[in-house]
């Protein structure tokens, strides 16, 4: 069941009503939500049959229609190829995307409930760098850091991990997301 903020914010992405910020922030809880998928897609289409048939009595031009049913239909093909974690409050993964899964290794089944941290670091990690993204964890806030981390098989990667913390209307935090 959508919390009735989810519901909320749904209602603005649809509409266009969000902020830039709002609604980069509404997107990555897109990809690993599914109800919110379902709730945010269904409201596209209502949004975009209103903008086709907005004069009672009016027929939209062939090319208005078109374009907003190629927006309704691109939008629900969309995919997402960068690599996604999420993680509660406690900073514990939630989830990962496959993506995350074919770049380092690591199913959601073996990190669910686990920190990245010791899992993903070793030996040419930054520790600097790893420091300061423990810190905007704790924070919580946005941060950006490009680390050397670890695949499963050992091999080493380089990674830029742009980190979003998601706050509930009433100030909590929901969530970090990863990319």
């Amino acid at each position: 069941m959508l919390d009735e903020q989810l519901q909320e914010d749904a209602a603005l992405h649809a509409s266009g009503a969000m902020a830039r910020e709002e609604r980069e922030e509404f997107e990555l809880l897109l990809h690993f939500h599914p109800e919110l998928q379902k709730l945010a897609s269904g409201l596209h289409e209502t949004v975009a049959a209103l903008a086709i048939g907005a004069a009672p009595g009016a027929t939209p031009s062939p090319g208005l229609k078109a374009r907003v049913l190629a927006a309704v239909e691109g939008r629900a093909q969309q995919t997402q190829s960068e690599a996604i974690v999420v993680a509660g409050p406690d900073a514990l993964v939630e989830w990962v995307s496959p993506e995350f899964t074919a770049m380092c290794g690591y199913t959601l089944e073996e990190l669910r409930g686990k920190k990245l941290g010791p899992i993903l670091q070793g030996e040419l990690t930054d520790r600097t760098a790893a420091g300061r993204l423990r810190a905007a964890v704790q924070a919580p806030r946005r941060c950006t850091e490009t680390l050397i981390n670890y695949r499963k098989n050992g091999s080493a990667y380089r990674v830029t991990i742009a980190l979003t913390p998601i706050f509930k209307s009433d100030g909590a935090l929901r969530c970090y997301v990863a990319r």
